[in-house]
């Protein structure tokens, strides 16, 4: 394990929170009534160079700052990512595949990530399913970070560096 690139990867969620906060929260720019989740394409992007145990405690983290700093209930953006980052780790030698393998895997981790916020804030009695926008609260966001991946995984590339070999071998 390198800290250098835990400590990158820390900084990169730390700005993607106040930049989401600040840029896309409640009352700013949402085009179309939705914005990206910025810091899940910067989690993912991070995820790839570091080991599993601090990619989860990343996930962990950045989900545990948005709970913090938005209206949700403490826990539920960081269960969610905490998941999401689980899978990601199970999937991630297939970033190299190329730009669509990688477009679609943050598609369809975005997906599954406001899903799970969706799901588990419900059980814990937040009404989301009776609000008339939850697919379009699901689908936009998952778009929108598409673009934003085309964007941040190359940033997070060269910042980072090189990747940690995966196999027997580590």
């Amino acid at each position: 394990m390198r800290a250098r690139d835990v400590g990158i990867s820390l900084l990169l969620v730390v700005l993607a929170v106040v930049a989401q906060t600040a840029v896309f929260g409640d009352g700013r720019i949402n085009p179309f009534g939705a914005s990206p989740a910025v810091v899940l394409v910067v989690v993912l992007a991070c995820v790839r160079y570091v080991d599993p145990e601090p990619a989860l405690l990343l996930g962990f983290t950045a989900g545990m700052l948005l709970d913090l700093l938005g209206g949700a209930p403490l826990g539920l953006w960081a269960m969610s990512y905490t998941v999401v980052v689980y899978v990601a780790l199970r999937f991630r030698n297939r970033a190299d595949d190329g730009p669509v393998i990688v477009g679609l895997g943050v598609l369809l981790l975005t997906l599954l990530a406001i899903g799970l916020f969706i799901v588990i804030g419900t059980l814990f009695g937040e009404r989301f399913f009776t609000s008339t926008a939850v697919i379009k609260n699901t689908v936009i966001p998952a778009a929108y970070n598409v673009l934003v991946a085309a964007i941040v995984f190359p940033l997070v590339t060269r910042l980072i560096g090189r990747r940690q070999p995966v196999g027997w071998s580590t």
